[in-house]
């Protein structure tokens, strides 16, 4: 058995044909994945609990770990569906500047900076209007009216529900979904990195069914 850490959608619909892969590759090896909480974006390598994880980046401590980009995403708000800009088909980033922001507790560092997009608020302070560790408490603060907050595009797939709305933002970088490593991980580890890549490049160059 191979344990994976992930966290949230992990690398989104990609994920069970990286699953696949592996089976394929290692017969007899099943993959144990792991959901780590926002609390620790580095889903379970920062404390060697696993020796490979799909993670979004950056991460604390990602300098330490072997890193690979996978894929990037474009990145959205989620907003409560009654919020003003709800029924908007794209928001402009400045926009939303004034809204409270829900936010996880390992905020802080390059992580912080990302999520929040501190670099492209012009200098602007950020309200935080609650902190959740668990998606199912993230969305129902957002839906609650507590605040909003930029999430990856495939949130909208995975996370949806009627009482959220999910906008496209103009002015924001875009999400990267990495696999990420310890720096002796193992041969099933090493493999299952070799996987990952092998199956998000062939869905890049439509050689399959692409990922959300």
């Amino acid at each position: 058995m191979l344990r994976v850490g992930f966290l949230a959608s992990a690398a989104n619909d990609a994920t069970p044909a990286i699953v696949r892969a592996f089976g394929k590759l290692r017969p007899g090896w099943r993959v144990d994945l792991l959901q780590a909480p926002w609390s620790d974006p580095s889903a379970g390598l920062a404390g060697a609990d696993v020796p490979v994880a799909l993670l979004r980046l950056p991460f604390p401590g990602e300098e330490t770990f072997g890193v690979r980009t996978l894929f990037s995403e474009s990145r959205c708000v989620a907003l409560p569906s009654t919020h003003p800009l709800a029924g908007r088909a794209s928001i402009d980033f400045c926009e939303l500047w004034d809204d409270p922001v829900i936010v996880a507790p390992a905020l802080k560092g390059t992580w912080r900076e990302h999520w929040l997009a501190l670099s492209e608020r012009d200098g602007r302070e950020v309200r935080v209007g609650a902190v959740t560790e668990h998606p199912d408490e993230f969305l129902g603060a957002i839906a609650g009216g507590c605040g909003i907050a930029l999430v990856p595009a495939s949130t909208s797939h995975f996370y949806s529900r009627p009482d959220i709305v999910y906008v496209p933002v103009r002015g924001v970088s875009p999400s990267d979904v990495a696999v990420a490593w310890l720096p002796d991980p193992g041969e099933a580890a090493v493999d299952f990195v070799r996987c990952c890549l092998d199956v998000t490049r062939s869905r890049r160059t439509g050689c399959g069914t692409r990922s959300g």
